[in-house]
């Protein structure tokens, strides 16, 4: 009886805390980009506006994008046993219409981390809204962490610059 109690105790504990262990997750790109407009966690906007006409910053993207970014990077390492982890980058770049374009990365961490249901693809880690301001001009607004991925922001932003930068060292 009293190890009954003490299973249906932790099991109410445990049921009781699901709420407070789930992580509010953007499940989609809009969902991403809103939240990180809206000013959540350790996000940033940023907007500017660049010299080059978006078939120009397009077509960079479009070549450096998938030989850089679609990569998985694997670690191992012993801390008292054999752990191994690794991030699965899945980025995504399309044309929404004649004057406007959409770069998105995604991750898949494995293992993943408790508490949270990623999307399809992987959590939304950085976005970027690309519009044609005409006579060779690209509005770009770039949704991205403030923490971690300084190589790939950095080497993104050269990219939608409109210059052919070397792929950024994932970790």
């Amino acid at each position: 009886m009293k190890r009954t109690a003490l299973s249906l105790g932790f099991g109410l504990l445990a049921a009781g805390l699901h709420p407070v262990l789930a992580i509010d997750v953007p499940q989609n790109r809009q969902e991403f980009v809103e939240a990180v407009a809206a000013g959540a966690g350790a996000t940033k906007m940023e907007q500017f506006v660049v010299d080059k006409g978006l078939a120009e910053i397009y077509a960079v993207l479009e070549a450096r994008v998938s030989s850089c970014l679609d990569v998985e990077v694997r670690r191992s390492s012993y801390v008292g046993y054999m752990e191994v982890s690794s991030s699965d980058y899945n980025p995504g770049l399309r044309k929404v219409s004649a004057g406007r374009a959409e770069f998105t990365l995604q991750v898949v961490n494995r293992p993943r981390g408790l508490g949270h249901t990623p999307p399809v693809g992987g959590l939304y880690i950085m976005a970027a809204d690309l519009e044609s301001q005409g006579s060779g001009r690209t509005e770009v607004s770039l949704y991205r962490p403030t923490i971690g991925f300084k190589p790939i922001t950095r080497t993104l932003t050269q990219w939608l610059s409109g210059e052919d930068a070397a792929c950024p060292k994932m970790k």
